[in-house]
């Protein structure tokens, strides 16, 4: 996976005069997708492959509910988005319909990044806000345990795993059980496909780990489209897209 480019988009408001010479101001978000970084990609998808959705609040983003604005972008690449828009922060999701390629990374989306556009005034809107699209996306739904890549040898048990699901809001859950008892380990999302372990219920204290991998967890995906996770006990787990 390529090495992600965090950038910053820009609304451009437009001042113009109205027929009654008072003074009105129209709201701009001007796109202009960058596919640089996934150029393997390149014979797989157009520009006009890729939709938006804009979304007034970060909770819609998530749940991919009530957009403000849906479109595509065109043959070159761009798109200029005016309609609904008022002078407040918007939540931008630019994506191909398989979901492989889009602007979704793992970042703060209280401040400027790919997923997020703030408002600045300007007297244009002429200037396209380049905005690189990635493949993380892909590592966003559920995934069913297929089987074992490698096995941590120092563990003379381990849970059976059922499924891990990995959320758009960079979150992930690992469902196993284990002596009858049904476990989740809840990770939270890091750059480059690392994990951080953030708590597993309903207790850790039976779940059969005695020598732990804390600091090599992570998620990637090959070339067949399975997905690896190096996990909390130390193996490397093989998951298929349900």
């Amino acid at each position: 996976m390529k090495k992600i480019i965090f950038t910053y988009l820009s609304i451009i408001c437009l001042f113009s005069c109205s027929q009654n010479d008072s003074e009105e101001q129209l709201n701009f978000i001007n796109i202009q997708l960058d596919l640089d970084q996934v150029d393997e990609y390149s014979d797989a998808y157009n520009y006009t492959d890729f939709r938006v959705a804009v979304y007034g609040s970060k909770e819609d983003y998530f749940n991919e509910v009530n957009a403000v604005f849906s479109g595509s972008i065109d043959a070159s690449g761009k798109i200029s988005i005016s309609e609904n828009l008022e002078e407040k922060s918007y939540y931008v999701d630019i994506f191909t319909e398989d979901k492989v390629l889009s602007n979704w990374q793992v970042t703060d989306l209280d401040v400027d990044t790919s997923n997020i556009i703030k408002f600045y005034t300007a007297n244009t809107n002429e200037f396209y806000s380049a905005v690189y699209m990635k493949d993380n996306r892909r590592l966003v739904g559920n995934w069913s345990f297929l089987s074992y890549a490698q096995i941590n040898n120092d563990n003379d048990e381990r849970t059976d795993k059922v499924f891990l699901s990995i959320n758009k809001e960079f979150t992930a859950t690992s469902y196993e059980t284990y002596g009858g008892i049904a476990y989740q380990l809840h990770f939270k999302l890091q750059e480059n496909g690392y994990l951080e372990l953030v708590t597993i219920e309903p207790s850790p204290d039976n779940y059969p780990v005695y020598q732990t991998n804390s600091e090599g967890l992570v998620v990637q995906i090959d070339q067949d489209g399975l997905l690896y996770f190096s996990n909390y006990s130390g193996d490397n787990v093989v998951y298929v897209g349900n």
